[in-house]
């Protein structure tokens, strides 16, 4: 598992995007940010002020590409909206009742070739994500990437290139967050969140 890096790029900044509006009958991949949400993603922005960004990219989603846009506004740039980011392709599954759901989760970390739930196993999530990530980074020769995305394809990443157990990762992860890492070797981590821990 490696990533041909360009050694002039600082850092990775892998942003799990902010708290959305969940409405029952309405897919997760098509939910908006909550009012919640949008206050978090501005703090997140202040959090992030500080490091330069040379490309703000965002998966399809709506509730990632809301986030980007407001991160953006802290360094007056746009979004790029990128295939290949998005979340663990669940769009075969219905509303989940979420015990049942972390526990399917447990199990899809834990059984990465197996196809546990949605229309991807987590090794197919992960390969389709680290693609495009790469695919950023290579055409991005300076400055710091930030990439607004989703919880289980980060955690996928991050156990890949760390060596973290994935499902406790996952559990620690909140909306938003920003993860750290820098460039080229991707080993260490640096957590920005909003929330006091």
């Amino acid at each position: 598992m490696t990533v041909a890096l360009r050694k002039n790029v600082q850092r990775l900044i892998l942003v799990r995007h902010s708290l959305p509006e969940k409405i029952v009958g309405v897919p997760a991949r098509e939910w908006h940010l909550s009012s919640e949400g949008q206050q978090r993603s501005h703090l997140l922005a202040q959090k992030l002020a500080n490091y330069q960004p040379a490309i703000i990219a965002a998966s399809t989603e709506p509730k990632a590409i809301e986030t980007a846009q407001i991160i953006a506004q802290q360094f007056d740039k746009s979004v790029e909206v990128v295939g290949g980011l998005n979340e663990h392709n669940r769009s075969n599954l219905s509303f989940v009742e979420e015990k049942k759901f972390i526990e399917t989760l447990a199990a899809f970390f834990a059984t990465p070739d197996k196809l546990v739930m949605g229309l991807e196993t987590a090794t197919q999530a992960y390969q389709r994500f680290q693609q495009a990530v790469e695919n950023i980074i290579a055409k991005t020769p300076n400055g710091d990437v930030i990439i607004v995305t989703h919880g289980t394809v980060i955690t996928l990443f991050i156990a890949a290139f760390t060596g973290k157990e994935a499902f406790n990762f996952w559990q620690q992860i909140e909306h938003p967050m920003g993860i750290v890492l820098p460039l080229p070797d991707l080993k260490s981590l640096e957590i920005i969140t909003v929330k006091s821990r």
